[in-house]
């Protein structure tokens, strides 16, 4: 009996002393305080009953006592408290009693939408034009205050590591491996950071010629070459608004107008906000950050972001005013990215047979990031030719002229990590590692020096079924001028071989001008829209676009073409053809068979004026990509060297996206129009995503496309001209379901209408959409808190029927970020 009561008891017993006994009475009148609430960081652990007692378990440090009618309390944790509480003033009283309210002070929001009206007035791109430069230093390291603790851990532990036989330890090959690398990490950080980077930045405006950034110097630890892909990584509020002051985000957030100061002899007013999560645990008077707003002008002067997790990281960023502009002065940024984790044993001599229990040392990692901002010129003349190019340029990579950019020592630790990390990255070679991932953004897997095409591995239509392949490209470590790929890909329904062979010429380092000759022996869907020009995200998006069509044509293809940026926002393309295409469905062109011979010539145009780009040694490299983005592509079927096509054929596609108080707004505008001789798949078809045979519920299901349409029938409509309109729109709100993770719905809507004027020269089952055709959509991103989104889509209009199952249809997509 006593061995089964024994556990109960010590259960009991672990319960009962393992948590915290805390009281809470008045100070003045020693009466005990009732519903006085305890919190840990923003969680709220528990509040007082009547005897003004409460019982409790937090890992927490400090709790911080809330009540009504007294001043707040910030306590350290013990395992028995008592805590008198202070009566506070009446005009303490009315500051809580509008700070615990779950709405915004109306004060604040009226400040804050005079900030939002008055922010162009007040930005410097409301000059003519300025130049600055700018200062950035980033690193990675633990908790300043932890240093000495850390390095005195490492040295013991490193002591006590070279006392151990290391005939006791049986490890796999990797995970010897793994275990010398993280070793080798620690010792080279124990004396230095574990990162370092820092550049030198200038900045140039003109309302005429636009924006240009030129890194003046740049040194990473670890790395000899620049990373030009890192390049443009600014964590900073420059030319930014933040998150929280942004009309869509006013419902994430509450806003209390709590103080008014004089700062640099300006009046300032001091709005303190929170983020709104569970409002019955949230501590009511712990804030995320305050924002501190120029009296006169009502400019961004301060913004304070605090995280609600202790010691997890904020930002501070600080504007001045320079001829009644405000520019970004310095910023002070500190993340919490994870721990280092130790297992420590709790004894240091164990007992035959006891197996040994650890205790766990965590050290925070946190990333720190500096930026300073000096000699501001304003409206100063500005030269054409100093914005010629890209967007971002590289001056000087090697670091050299550092030193005359700091605005303060590197400490002794910062210099140690450009020695260390050095001889450490290049020990185990990551550099190699890190350009995988640089890759990787563009759509490429790298191994060496040949990169392969994410979008060659696997697809699937209705005519290959599932096609398997690669597509492969040797890169600039092969050779810096010329570079040729090949790709190759087998369907198991049609049961063929495809594959494409080409050769690319690179002629700049400055900029885009790419001579290209390729042959391919390929299988086409018929009519499809041209994505000449488009990025490799866009590609990736239409993967699944022919998951329902089976209309594809055979094409066997000699081409050669001209690929050159005129501009940072201008990309033009040249392409010549020789052809035979050949129908692979029940089709036939004016009873003159399903075969032919074409040459043709083709325009593309891309204009994309607010792209930003930098020249990489792997090509150009869209940083950041601005909108609108304009497409156009012009094609001459030509009867000369044996074409028998004689056509003109154009396309055009206007992509725009835009933040307002309505939330995030994506509109598409898109058209085509073909004249003359040509087969059907030189005409357009209004690309379905849902199969003809409506029988079964799978024949609804699709992903998202550019420029599809969920609820039409694949390979059904086609025309030889067209217009369309696409609009998807973020509702302005979030919301938890599950989990961590925000969801959020998007609307959408879209339509399209063309005509066919010889319809009659093409002889195949098909329809010609001289109606509006019309579908509504609602899509449920991160559906549950999950990594997928799920929508509906719903057919309107002239082309709905009577049956439910032939006017919806179904998406899936995932959200990654």
């Amino acid at each position: 009996m006593k061995k089964i009561l024994l556990p109960f008891f010590l259960f009991f017993a672990v319960l009962f002393f393992g948590q915290t006994h805390l009281k809470v009475f008045n100070k003045s009148s020693k009466q005990p305080i009732q519903n006085a609430a305890v919190y840990c960081d923003d969680n709220l652990l528990g509040k007082t009953n009547q005897e003004g007692i409460l019982s409790f378990k937090t890992k927490c440090k400090k709790v911080e006592i809330l009540a009504s009618n007294f001043e707040d309390i910030l306590a350290d944790v013990k395992t028995s408290m008592e805590i008198p509480m202070q009566p506070s003033s009446e005009k303490r009283e009315n500051i809580d009693r509008i700070i615990i309210t779950d709405k915004s002070d109306p004060r604040a929001l009226k400040i804050l939408d005079e900030v939002n009206r008055k922010a162009k007035e007040n930005s410097p791109k409301s000059l003519d034009s300025y130049i600055f430069k700018s200062y950035t230093k980033f690193s990675i390291d633990v908790d300043q205050d932890s240093i000495d603790t850390f390095k005195n851990f490492l040295a013991i532990r490193k002591d006590s590591i070279s006392k151990v036989d290391k005939k006791d330890f049986k490890q796999k090959e990797s995970e010897k491996k793994d275990s010398l690398i993280n070793e080798d990490f620690l010792n080279a950080s124990q004396e230095s950071q574990m990162f370092l980077w820092e550049k030198a930045t200038e900045y140039k405006y003109s309302k005429s010629y636009g924006e240009k950034t030129n890194i003046i110097n740049n040194r990473m630890s670890g790395f000899k070459n620049p990373i030009y892909e890192a390049l443009a990584i600014n964590i900073s509020n420059l030319d930014k608004t933040p998150r929280q002051l942004r009309p869509e985000n006013r419902k994430l957030f509450n806003f209390y107008l709590s103080d008014t100061l004089q700062i640099d002899g300006r009046k300032t007013y001091v709005i303190k906000f929170k983020e709104i999560t569970d409002k019955r645990k949230q501590n009511p008077r712990k804030f995320n950050g305050k924002i501190y707003i120029d009296a006169e002008s009502f400019a961004l002067k301060k913004f304070e972001s605090i995280n609600k997790k202790q010691n997890e990281g904020n930002i501070v960023s600080v504007w001045k005013p320079i001829n009644k502009k405000w520019f970004l002065d310095y910023e002070d940024i500190k993340l919490k990215m994870g721990d280092q984790t130790f297992n420590t044993s709790k004894k240091d001599s164990l007992k035959p047979g006891e197996k040994i229990k650890y205790n766990k040392k965590r050290f925070g990692n946190y990333l720190y990031v500096k930026n300073r901002f000096f000699d501001f010129e304003l409206n100063t003349p500005q030269k054409a030719s100093e914005f010629k190019g890209y967007s971002l340029e590289m001056k000087n990579p090697d670091g050299s002229l550092m030193q005359q950019y700091r605005t303060d020592s590197l400490t002794s630790r910062e210099s140690s990590t450009y020695t260390k990390i050095d001889s450490f990255v290049e020990k185990h070679d990551f550099e190699k590692k890190l350009s995988f991932l640089t890759q990787l953004m563009r759509g490429n897997l790298r191994y060496k020096m040949i990169d392969f095409d994410l979008t060659k591995f696997i697809s699937y239509d209705k005519y290959q079924g599932v096609r398997l392949g690669a597509g492969v490209k040797l890169n600039e470590k092969f050779n810096k001028t010329f570079s040729p790929d090949g790709y190759f890909g087998y369907g198991f329904k049609d049961h063929h071989w495809k594959y494409g062979l080409g050769l690319d010429v690179k002629l700049s380092d400055k900029r885009t001008a790419v001579f290209r000759i390729d042959y391919i022996d390929d299988v086409l869907a018929a009519g499809r829209f041209n994505n000449n020009m488009w990025d490799a995200m866009m590609k990736f998006s239409d993967i699944n676009l022919d998951l329902h069509n089976g209309n594809f044509y055979k094409n066997q293809k000699w081409g050669a073409s001209f690929l050159y940026d005129l501009s940072n926002s201008l990309s033009m393309k040249i392409a010549v053809n020789k052809e035979k295409q050949e129908a692979l469905f029940d089709y036939q062109y004016k009873n003159s068979g399903n075969h032919f011979d074409n040459t043709s010539a083709t325009l593309s145009l891309k204009f994309s004026p607010n792209d930003k780009n930098i020249m990489t040694p792997s090509g150009k490299y869209t940083y950041e990509k601005g909108f609108p983005q304009v497409f156009m592509n012009y094609e001459k079927g030509l009867k000369t060297l044996g074409g028998d096509l004689d056509y003109q054929r154009l396309d055009l596609l206007l992509i725009h996206q835009f933040r307002s108080k309505l939330g995030y707004t994506n509109l598409k505008f898109f058209g085509g129009i073909s004249s003359g001789t040509a087969p059907i798949w030189k005409n357009f078809e209004i690309a379905g995503q849902a199969d003809r045979n409506a029988d079964q519920w799978s024949s609804k299901i699709s992903t998202p496309t550019n420029l599809g349409f969920v609820t039409m029938p694949a390979g059904t409509f086609f025309t030889d001209k067209f217009v369309a309109f696409h609009v998807s729109q973020y509702l302005p709100f979030r919301f938890k379901t599950f989990g961590s993770r925000y969801s959020n719905i998007e609307i959408e809507y879209q339509s399209a209408i063309g005509d066919f004027k010889n319809r009659g020269d093409h002889q195949f089952n098909f329809q010609v959409m001289d109606h509006y055709y019309q579908e509504v959509g609602l899509i449920w991103n991160r559906f549950l808190g999950r990594s997928f989104g799920v929508g509906l889509s719903y057919r309107l209009g002239y082309y709905q029927t009577s049956q439910f199952k032939d006017n919806f249809g179904l998406q899936f997509r995932l959200n990654v970020l």
